[in-house]
């Protein structure tokens, strides 16, 4: 199961995928956290990756990162960073330490490895990315089997406010041909939200091969 995660208490959101041949582990910082500077704000973090099969430790990486975004909380250097990891066993798990050096405090965050879902999505904003955000490009990770597939993505809009009924209604709708190495690679969309009110929204994304549906994946945004 992919473990999504929400900026609240930790400065972070981590995604975990694992495929047959290689595993990847990405960690989006939110600019939210950074403290305040002369002019704009910066975010300073040592990372350490822990990856265990069972209790057994099986990858380890550590990393120091200097985050900045400007006032508004556009980032100025990008806030997501990915980790390739070599094949994963399914009983593997993750642990991510963050330790904050401007407010000295720890964040901790563990989890298991998705093999279910053929995409992971951020949306893209200056030169960062945020999740769960409905701006003009996102940007969608994905691993498929090598070939060649039609593609449908549709960007519906909420038609009802109450939370017991979900409905939408497809506002945009994109076909693309996508061309799959069997590895991890990237599709980029881009919508027009000009003029799009505040609202939640959804992006569904469809692979065929002839007429036949082969993969879906639904990613739930809001409009700022």
């Amino acid at each position: 199961m992919l473990l999504n995660t929400t900026f609240g208490q930790n400065p972070f959101e981590v995604q975990a995928v694992r495929s047959p041949s290689e595993a990847y582990l990405w960690i989006l910082f939110s600019p939210a956290s950074y403290i305040q500077a002369e002019g704009y704000c910066m975010g300073r973090y040592d990372v350490e990756i822990l990856v265990r099969n069972q209790q057994r430790p099986y990858v380890y990486h550590r990393r120091s990162l200097f985050l900045r975004s400007t006032s508004a909380e556009l980032p100025e250097t990008s806030n997501l960073f990915s980790w390739k990891l070599p094949p994963l066993p399914e009983t593997a798990s993750w642990e991510v330490v963050v330790w904050d050096q401007q407010t000295r405090r720890v964040f901790f965050q563990t989890g298991s490895f998705s093999s279910e879902q053929w995409a992971v999505a951020f949306s893209e904003v200056g030169q960062g990315f945020a999740s769960g955000v409905l701006l003009a490009s996102l940007m969608v990770l994905y691993h498929l089997p090598a070939g060649t597939y039609l593609g449908q993505a549709a960007l519906y809009q909420s038609a009802s406010t109450l939370p017991e009924l979900r409905r939408y209604l497809s506002i945009e709708e994109r076909r693309f041909t996508l061309h799959a190495s069997g590895r991890w690679d990237t599709l980029r969309l881009n919508w027009r939200v000009e003029d799009l009110p505040s609202n939640a929204y959804l992006i569904g994304l469809y692979l065929y091969k002839g007429e036949e549906l082969q993969y879906q994946y639904f990613y739930s945004v809001r409009r700022r």
